[in-house]
């Protein structure tokens, strides 16, 4: 039950900032039993427009890389939000998240890291990222686990319902910046040719800017 809990309330936060719309997707389960060899794993997913697609109990000793379909992207409809809900995952070779808008990746509260594996966020369109506002909806990385570390140049939103999170090399703990609410957004924004970051208090229905 707590797994569906946390990845609908992934879903929930794909309207934040931008709050329109309603999500209709429905959910798709392409979740992979327990694999033991390498070569039968999935290292490579797309993510469809208005699909969801659930992961659970794979270690992947490889990269893998989650695409966003172009029809999510910024000329999709608000209805044509993607998703990939990842839990009890194991990632030994790190996490690629290639898109531009309209997607969350949900990583659960039974996901880890090994040594040196980072969550990379990279624009699909040369440029969107420069282009991107805050009434955007970005790719956001939605985290329930520890030691998740996001590296990125593109325009994008994690948020945590919990643990610490280490976005370009600093650490944001929501314990300390948003103890009230139930979730803490960082979102990086380009001024000009500089990024920026954007500290949010989240709840279920509003959305407070930090300092």
């Amino acid at each position: 039950m707590k797994k569906l809990f946390i990845f609908f309330v992934a879903a929930m936060l794909l309207t934040l900032p931008a709050c329109a719309g309603t999500d209709t997707s429905a959910s798709t389960d392409n979740s992979a039993p327990e694999q033991s060899e390498t070569a039968e794993v999935q290292y490579d997913y797309q993510l469809k427009a208005g699909e969801t697609t659930e992961v659970y109990d794979v270690t992947f000793n490889q990269m893998v890389t989650v695409t966003v379909d172009p029809a999510s992207t910024r000329d999709g409809s608000i209805d044509l939000r993607s998703g990939i809900f990842f839990d009890n995952c194991t990632f030994n070779g790190g996490l690629t998240i290639l898109g531009d808008y309209h997607a969350m990746v949900s990583l659960g509260a039974g996901c880890s890291f090994g040594d040196g594996s980072v969550v990379t966020c990279k624009e699909v369109t040369p440029g969107a990222a420069k282009e991107t506002t805050m009434d955007d909806n970005f790719v956001k990385v939605f985290v329930s686990c520890e030691d998740v570390t996001v590296e990125t140049e593109s325009a994008i939103g994690v948020v945590t319902e919990g643990p610490d999170v280490t976005f370009n090399g600093t650490v944001y703990s929501k314990q300390e910046i948003a103890p009230d609410t139930p979730f803490l957004g960082i979102y990086s924004v380009y001024e000009n040719n500089d990024m920026t970051y954007v500290k949010l208090a989240i709840s279920d229905d509003s959305v407070e800017t930090l300092e």
